[in-house]
C-alpha cells in the first residue's frame, strides 16, 4: 500500500547499457520508461492478496513496467548492433578493397537469423 518508489537493483550496470546506445533519443526513452514506475505507483491501488484476492494494482503495474523495460532495451541493443555492423562495413568497403571485404570482412559482421 506505501510503495510509491521502485530502485533499480543493478541499475548502474542498464544505466551504462543504456548510456551506450548510438541513438539519443532512444537513450531518452528509455530513462523515461525506468522513472515512469514512479510516477504509476502513487496513484495505483495496492490490492488485497493477504484476503484471498488478486496481488493488486502496484504488482500488476510493476510486472509489466519490467516487460516493457526487458523488451525495449533487447529491441534497442539489436538495432544499436545493426547501426554500428553498418557503419563498421561502409567504413571497410571504403577502407579496403573490394576482393578482401567481401570475402573476408563482411562475413563476419552479419548477424545470425
Amino acid at each position: 500500500e506505501n510503495l510509491k518508489h521502485v530502485d533499480l537493483v543493478e541499475g548502474a550496470i542498464l544505466h551504462t547499457t543504456i548510456d551506450a546506445l548510438l541513438l539519443e533519443n532512444r537513450q531518452n526513452d528509455m530513462y523515461r520508461e525506468i522513472d515512469a514506475i514512479n510516477q504509476i505507483l502513487s496513484t495505483t491501488p495496492s490490492g488485497d492478496a493477504a484476503h484471498g484476492g488478486d496481488d493488486g494494482g502496484k504488482a500488476e503495474a510493476i510486472r509489466s513496467w519490467i516487460t516493457s523495460i526487458l523488451h525495449k532495451i533487447v529491441h534497442y541493443k539489436a538495432e544499436h548492433c545493426r547501426l554500428l555492423n553498418n557503419d563498421v562495413a561502409t567504413t571497410l568497403k571504403l577502407a579496403l578493397p573490394n576482393d578482401i571485404v567481401f570475402r573476408n570482412v563482411l562475413p563476419f559482421l552479419e548477424l545470425p537469423s
